[in-house]
């Protein structure tokens, strides 16, 4: 992988490529908690051997196969919402894939979906140094190809990029592209808020208006219809007993059984 056409395609970002790292996030959240960096920083990595997502799961993917990257941004909003960043990101990068051919939709509230399967996910974390100074860490997995092996340790009905882009870019002309349309809306997030965004999440809502569960860590807390979310990123719920409005921190969403 090459770190100087990542740079050509994302110049808003100091670059780094690894062939292997442990997880770009941990990378990240160490270096910005002992300082903010003084621009974004974008690190890259061909294969993760402790990739994680949400909860600490474990991110699968062959060496390869997916795009596996992070990006440290330093924030300037003090109260900046983790859950209505990882909206914005979700925005950022399913508006440039879908730009790119792919229909890509948004599961709230971190999932990238391609034909009501996960294609990636976004993972966002914050770190603050010893000046207080706040950086956001996120990380980005998305699948390129999928081979049986890797499909059946997922968990879950998953899709690939190379499904509907048979003739795929090049990988480090993806991450840079995909970066930046994230880079974008995490600044507008930070300048003015969720609620520029919040239409632009609605359009690409995969689960609107349809009877959803409410997992608690897997557990089901509440049923009903999804209405979409409000100007803080939070999941507006139809239930039987009336308006839910749900944050997302432990929760996630699953169509009702």
């Amino acid at each position: 992988m090459s770190r100087e056409l990542i740079a050509q395609a994302a110049p808003q970002f100091d670059v780094e490529a690894v062939q292997e790292t442990g997880s770009t996030n941990t990378d990240l959240l160490q270096r910005a908690r002992q300082m903010q960096p003084a621009r974004p920083l974008l690190r890259a990595a061909l294969r993760q051997t402790a990739g994680r997502g949400r909860y600490g799961r474990r991110w699968f993917a062959g060496a390869g196969e997916a795009l596996l990257f992070s990006l440290a941004v330093p924030m300037q909003a003090a109260g900046a919402r983790l859950a209505a960043a990882t909206l914005a990101c979700g925005v950022g990068a399913a508006e440039w894939l879908r730009a790119a051919g792919a229909p890509v939709a948004l599961k709230w509230p971190n999932d990238l979906l391609l034909d009501s399967r996960k294609l990636g996910g976004v993972l966002c974390e914050l770190a603050t140094d010893d000046g207080g100074r706040r950086t956001l860490v996120v990380g980005i997995g998305i699948n390129l190809h999928l081979d049986a092996a890797t499909r059946d340790s997922i968990g879950q009905p998953a899709a690939a990029l190379g499904e509907v882009l048979p003739t795929l870019e090049q990988r480090e002309s993806l991450i840079g592209g995909i970066a930046g349309a994230v880079l974008d809306a995490l600044r507008l997030h930070d300048e003015q808020g969720f609620v520029p965004l919040q239409p632009r999440f609605m359009a690409l809502f995969a689960q609107r208006d349809m009877q959803v569960d409410l997992l608690e860590l897997g557990t089901r807390v509440a049923s009903g219809r999804a209405l979409g979310v409000d100007g803080e990123g939070r999941l507006l719920l139809d239930t039987a007993q009336g308006l839910r409005i749900c944050s997302s921190g432990e929760l996630s969403l699953r169509l009702a059984r």
